[in-house]
């Protein structure tokens, strides 16, 4: 890393991620155990310095940010795919799918896999806090219970499913709202 200049210009960044990029992977690797999620990781890692043009002090304060991000990042999308798969769980059980069965013109019913897919690619969109009180929400977990988790006040824990909900208010549609609502009490 070049001591007159912190910045992440093209040849910085390349530099770096050549440097940087395989042992990175490796690094998730050991937390997702799936090449393409660990090479994924790596890769939003690397967008979101030049998306943000972080700059660093020195290559001990780079590499420190690196395997920090990339194991939070690795940790997010396990948790991500834990609740998923809770729910996909749930969806399978008659006495949770029936509440979410859509019947089309006296056909039989069928479960929508996508409209859980539309609701968790939505709630991805988030800022990281109201995410990870969504997804603790969709976890069936109460206010109190994610505050202590967190902890955060209980009314912080209030505003951001309030702020979250608004701004998922504005991209889903009605049934997908619905869902959300009926998930998140």
């Amino acid at each position: 890393m070049r001591e007159e200049n912190h910045t992440w210009d093209e040849l910085m960044f390349k530099e770096q991620y050549r440097k940087y990029y395989k042992i990175l992977v490796i690094h998730a690797l050991k937390i997702v155990a799936d090449d393409s999620v660990a090479e994924d990781i790596v890769q939003d890692v690397f967008m979101g310095i030049l998306r943000l043009k972080r700059t660093f002090a020195d290559e001990l304060q780079l590499r420190s940010y690196l395997y920090a991000s990339v194991r939070n990042k690795a940790l997010d999308h396990l948790k991500h795919k834990s609740v998923e798969q809770e729910f996909l769980a749930k969806s399978l059980d008659d006495t949770h799918a029936s509440a979410y069965s859509l019947s089309i013109h006296g056909e039989e019913e069928f479960f929508s896999e996508e409209v859980y897919r539309r609701l968790f690619e939505l709630v991805d969109t988030l800022p990281p806090r109201q995410r990870e009180v969504f997804l603790k929400l969709m976890e069936g977990k109460k206010l109190r219970e994610i505050a202590n988790e967190l902890n955060i006040s209980f009314e912080t824990v209030r505003t951001q499913k309030a702020r979250g909900l608004n701004t998922l208010r504005k991209q889903m549609n009605p049934e997908t709202m619905a869902l959300l609502v009926a998930l998140i009490g």
